[in-house]
């Protein structure tokens, strides 16, 4: 079995986009992909190193304390422009909250207040911050009165 870590070291001319960048343009999408979601093994699949072991070449690129250093940058300008967009989504929903709320529409309140969490990543998952609506309990048979029953069979 052999593991591609060919693109581990910079190479003349193969620096990425950044003149005094380390890394190889490789290792620079690595590094770019694994600050926007940290998941070793897709960022080297995205990345483009070879899909034998992604996860054992992510391990080897995340010990590299140049990696882990780019890494730390992009993480932050990611952060920034990901609570920008977050701000703004849950901006618009507030006037979606505050017509719910006037007309007292709770579940759309408490829909409008999980989303918002959601957004800002407070809330993961299947978790919910509302109750999850019960169904209806089922309807009674609509019989016809015990005396009209009796009724038609005398």
């Amino acid at each position: 079995m052999t593991t591609d870590i060919s693109d581990d070291t910079t190479t003349s001319g193969d620096s990425g986009d950044d003149a005094t960048s380390p890394l190889t343009k490789r290792a620079e999408a690595f590094c770019a992909a694994y600050a926007r979601r940290p998941h070793g093994a897709d960022a080297a699949r995205e990345a483009g190193y070879g899909a034998a072991d992604p996860a054992r070449q992510a391990s080897r690129l995340l010990i590299r304390p140049e990696i882990r250093a780019r890494i730390a940058e992009l993480s932050a300008a990611w952060g920034d422009q990901r609570a920008e967009l977050a701000g703004g989504l849950t901006g618009k929903l507030e006037p979606v909250y505050d017509a719910a709320l006037a007309d007292g529409d709770l579940d759309t309140v408490l829909q409008t207040v999980e989303l918002q969490a959601r957004i800002q990543g407070l809330v993961h998952g299947g978790a919910t911050i509302r109750p999850r609506s019960r169904a209806p309990a089922p309807k009674e048979p609509d019989w016809p009165p015990f005396e009209e029953v009796l009724a038609t069979l005398a």
